[in-house]
């Protein structure tokens, strides 16, 4: 399931930002109140002091457990540089087995977003010919995949983009996934992806 996360949060497009002069001090965008900057190994130490626990050190990721926003069995990850650097803080709720339980955490968290950053772009549809009305018929909807709830809030230093992830057919169970992606950082590594080519 850990590898199914991190492999969502790779294939994710960077966010596109545009070229801005370069200012004397970097704004970024917070997570649990810490700007996402620095080392991946500073960024996680700074998590630990709230309480959280590492995983995992694997490629330019850690993975960490804890509690986040009232849930109380998250997993957190933090994807790194080529230099080592923090652009993009992750984390999946605890697994849910019901359309209503992942709906209410869904909504809930989309409410609270929007109080602090602003209404969002977003996407709530089941991928079916067919209207899902029960609870069972939706679930279903998620665990085939056909489930496309989505939210991205924009902001001055980055972007906020929550969902609906479900851990396929085998897993049984299904998450709201909120990624933190620093618009600064994702630039950079955006910039050494283009040294590359």
């Amino acid at each position: 399931m850990k590898r199914l996360l991190i492999a969502i949060l790779l294939t994710l497009p960077l966010l596109a930002t545009p070229t801005q002069a370069q200012t004397t001090e970097e704004q970024h965008l917070e997570f649990m109140g810490i700007p996402i900057d620095g080392t991946l190994n500073a960024f996680a130490r700074k998590l630990q002091a709230k309480g959280m626990k590492i995983i995992d050190r694997e490629n330019g990721t850690i993975s960490l457990s804890g509690n986040f926003a009232g849930d109380n069995d998250c997993s957190i990850f933090l994807l790194g540089t080529s230099k080592n650097e923090i652009w993009r803080a992750a984390v999946a709720s605890s697994t849910h087995y019901s359309w209503s339980s992942l709906a209410d955490r869904y909504f809930t968290l989309k409410n609270m977003l929007a109080q602090k950053y602003g209404d969002p772009i977003s996407v709530e549809e089941f991928q079916v010919l067919y209207t899902p009305n029960s609870d069972s018929d939706k679930w279903h909807c998620v665990i085939m995949d056909q489930c496309n709830y989505a939210a991205t809030y924009i902001t001055e230093n980055g972007q906020i983009d929550l969902s609906i992830i479900n851990y396929g057919i085998l897993a049984g169970g299904a998450a709201v996934m909120l990624k933190y992606t620093d618009q600064a950082n994702s630039q950079n590594k955006l910039d050494s992806i283009m040294d590359d080519l």
